[in-house]
């Protein structure tokens, strides 16, 4: 009876505070990047990529300690499992489809200077923007996909409802960097197909892969290519 009781603690679901706790974190994280002075969102500035890349990170060591830690849950509970040839393959699939409809959007709604001055993004150190990469895939995934799907998911009962929830906060999360304009229907559509992507899969790295290529097309491949004109 007392290895059944450890067991149940080790790996019961977490409490609603708990998982509360952990949404607000996941989700509110932007809000301190509007501390005057502490970042412009711009992927040029390397000040502001140190902010972004240490912020992003220490909410990431936050969640692990709540999920991990607090809730004693297993890292398959937030789809961190082993990525196979079909994860693989469906990450890919995603990113054709991202590059579609982001391309489709991009001809209807202007994009902001920040992210068209490729001269100035290729103008940050190599190894930054492959930080900067790094990064957003790894951290903005665990924190909208596997663990605010699963948390969301948990308090309301609905997955769906959580999958749409979180892609909504990870649009409005990117308001910093494209503005509160028409542009932010880009991010809107590569964050639909993410949430598609781990909605059908359940595989975090897979999604991590998907998020990588397209921000590393973007800011470490394209940006090149023009410097070396």
């Amino acid at each position: 009876m007392k290895g059944d009781s450890d067991i149940a603690v080790k790996s019961g679901p977490p409490t609603r505070l708990s998982a509360l706790m952990g949404v607000i974190v996941a989700f509110g994280w932007p809000l301190l990047l509007l501390i005057p002075g502490l970042s412009t969102h711009q992927i040029s500035n390397i000040h502001d990529d140190i902010v972004n890349i240490s912020e992003k990170w220490l909410v990431v060591i936050v969640l692990c300690v709540i999920a991990f830690r607090v809730q004693r849950r297993r890292p398959s509970e937030f789809g961190i499992r082993i990525l196979g040839w079909r994860d693989g393959l469906a990450a890919f699939a995603g990113v054709i489809s991202a590059f579609v409809l982001s391309g489709v959007a991009s001809r209807i709604v202007a994009m902001p200077s920040s992210l068209t001055d490729l001269q100035k993004i290729a103008a940050v150190p190599l190894y930054l923007r492959i930080a900067v990469v790094l990064t957003a895939a790894v951290c903005e995934e665990f924190m909208y996909r596997g663990f605010g799907i699963e948390e969301l998911a948990y308090l309301t009962g609905k997955r769906w409802s959580a999958g749409l929830l979180s892609l909504i906060l990870f649009t409005f999360s990117h308001a910093g960097l494209y503005g509160q304009s028409a542009a932010l229907i880009i991010p809107a559509l590569v964050g639909a197909v993410l949430t598609g992507l781990y909605l059908w899969r359940r595989n975090l790295p897979s999604c991590v892969l998907m998020h990588a290529i397209m921000d590393g097309i973007f800011i470490i491949v394209i940006p090149a290519m023009v410097q070396a004109k």
